[in-house]
């Protein structure tokens, strides 16, 4: 069962979920810190690394509870897919505890308000990153697409707008959907998608649930909204204050910052604020 922090606040039907396999205290500390310091007290699961007694002792002492993953190298499911199968089951064990759920990346994000505020919608809130890159014109992204997918699959997607598979907010039903579909694509992959076109590919298919999977009815968001998504946006985009929290050129606080850890300078303020 998840560590409750709290039953009586807005929080308490809500749940984060994320990947820390293979991550120490020091890759999860942002992430916790910043979420328990903005204002979220609700339910937190974290994937880690079996046996992570030490990541594991200090999760426990922030009341995140842990999910530990026997891990080895895989050459045909990567954490990073493996990820949403472990997600689902969880989820469907616990439905009826939820109404709002958000699985989001660890190691590079930041919170600067409660990552639920302001969404009222159960649909799945699907994330933008920067209006300068398409899918097929990224190298990576294009890669995993077109290793994934038939060349018609593949160029109904290229013009499309990146949507990072780093965060999805939604309502519990609407996550077990998508998580469904997500899971259900990873499995039908080859065996040899992991060695041929590298371990991210879960990307590839969470571009085409939210474009081309006709089941999926999502929202998509754009960036620098709810969810600043920086790596392919000039630092100059991005002010700090003297706080260490980041805003845009309007003066605009994100909620939350993916990311961040691209720009060493913003990386480096961040981390201080949040040391030990």
């Amino acid at each position: 069962m998840p560590a409750t922090v709290s039953t009586a606040s807005a929080d308490a039907r809500r749940l984060v979920l994320g990947a820390a396999i293979g991550f120490d205290v020091e890759e999860v500390r942002v992430f916790v810190e910043s979420l328990r310091a903005n204002g979220y007290d609700g339910d937190v699961t974290m994937l880690i690394r079996w046996p992570g007694l030490r990541v594991g002792r200090y999760l426990k002492s922030r009341g995140v509870d842990v999910i530990r993953v026997f891990q080895t190298r895989s050459f045909s499911r990567s954490v990073h897919a493996k990820r949403y199968a472990i997600y689902l089951d969880y989820l469907r064990a616990r439905s009826g505890h939820y109404d709002q759920v958000m699985m989001a990346d660890v190691r590079d994000v930041v919170f600067q308000c409660n990552p639920f505020a302001g969404i009222d919608s159960p649909k799945c809130h699907f994330y933008l990153e920067s209006a300068s890159r398409t899918i097929g014109a990224d190298a990576t992204n294009s890669r995993w697409v077109r290793g994934c997918f038939t060349a018609a699959e593949a160029e109904a997607l290229a013009h499309r707008r990146i949507s990072c598979s780093g965060i999805t907010i939604g309502g519990t039903a609407e996550i077990i959907a998508y998580l469904e579909h997500m899971v259900a694509k990873i499995a039908a992959m080859p065996l040899r998608i992991y060695r041929t076109i590298g371990h991210g590919y879960d990307q590839a298919i969470h571009n085409y649930l939210v474009y081309l999977d006709p089941d999926i009815d999502g929202i998509v968001e754009e960036n620098n909204g709810h969810i600043a998504t920086m790596a392919l946006e000039p630092r100059e985009f991005y002010r700090l204050d003297a706080a260490a929290r980041i805003h845009g050129p309007d003066g605009r606080l994100y909620p939350i910052c993916h990311q961040y850890d691209r720009f060493a300078d913003i990386r480096a303020a961040v981390e201080a604020r949040y040391a030990k």
